[in-house]
Parts: structure tokens; C-alpha cells; sequence
């Protein structure tokens, strides 16, 4: 393998390896820690406990919200271990001495699709439960997911 040919596989390593602990902080962040230093000011908490404290969840929502959360909770952790898993998968692809570009591009690839799997999951489960929420709650919903995803 020439010189040029490593630099370029190691530069899309990083590159990889940087876009996907990015997507997986802000999507961790997003459902779990988001709070610390945001525009509303509020207490560092998980999307549960923000929505029945900003959003004034009435017991009939909850009812309805409950399985959602529960169902999309085991949902998000079955998609974060696949992003670990081929975050795992690339690292090893990256070490291994016969590494090549093809092998390198194939475990990207798995990343990208983790990755993108767990994002899209997030943002529909937001989707979803809008519909069970008055607009003035679905406008804060989608505030506080917007802000989420734009933060510095």
C-alpha cells in the first residue's frame, strides 16, 4: 500500500470515528443529559421527565405517551449497541495488518447505517408523540428538539 493510500485510509478512519461519536453524544445527550447550558434553562433531566415538566402531560396523555417511551426506550438501546458494535468493528478493521480500502469501506458503512438507524428512530418516536400532544406542547416539543440537535 503506498504512502498516499494509508494517509487516506487513516484520514477516513478519523473522519469516521469523529462523525460517529458526534452522532452518538448528541443523540445520547439529546435523549438523556440535555439541559446543562441550554437556551431553557433547565435542570440536566431525560425527554420523560422534561416533557411532564414542561409540557404539562395530563394523566390522559401519559396513558397514551407511557408505551411509546417504554417501547422506543428498548428500541434506542437495541440501535446503540449496534452503533457500538460497529464502532468496535471498524477499530478492529482499522488494526488489522491486511487491512484495505474494501474491508474499511464495508464496516463504514455498517457505522453510517447504525447510526443513521438510531437518528431516524429518535426523530420519528419525536413524531410520534406529538400527535398525542396540544400544538402549544408540540411547538415546545419541537423547540426543545431543534435546540437539541443545534447545540454547540
Amino acid at each position: 500500500m503506498t504512502s498516499r493510500v494509508k494517509w487516506l485510509l487513516i484520514s477516513v478512519f478519523f473522519s469516521a470515528a469523529l462523525a460517529g461519536g458526534t452522532a452518538w453524544l448528541v443523540t445520547d445527550w439529546t435523549l438523556h443529559r440535555h439541559g446543562e447550558g441550554h437556551a431553557h434553562d433547565h435542570a440536566p433531566t431525560d425527554l420523560h421527565a422534561w416533557m411532564h415538566e414542561h409540557l404539562d402531560i395530563t394523566p390522559e396523555q401519559h396513558e397514551k405517551l407511557e408505551p411509546l417511551e417504554a417501547e422506543f426506550e428498548k428500541l434506542r438501546v437495541t440501535l446503540k449497541d449496534e452503533v457500538r458494535l460497529a464502532d468496535v468493528s471498524l477499530a478492529q478493521t482499522i488494526r488489522d495488518p491486511q487491512m484495505n480500502e474494501a474491508a474499511m469501506n464495508e464496516a463504514l458503512e455498517r457505522l453510517n447505517k447504525a447510526q443513521g438507524a438510531l437518528q431516524r428512530a429518535t426523530l420519528e418516536h419525536f413524531f410520534v408523540m406529538k400527535r398525542y400532544l396540544r400544538p402549544a406542547q408540540a411547538a415546545k416539543l419541537l423547540e426543545w428538539t431543534h435546540d437539541s440537535l443545534t447545540r454547540d
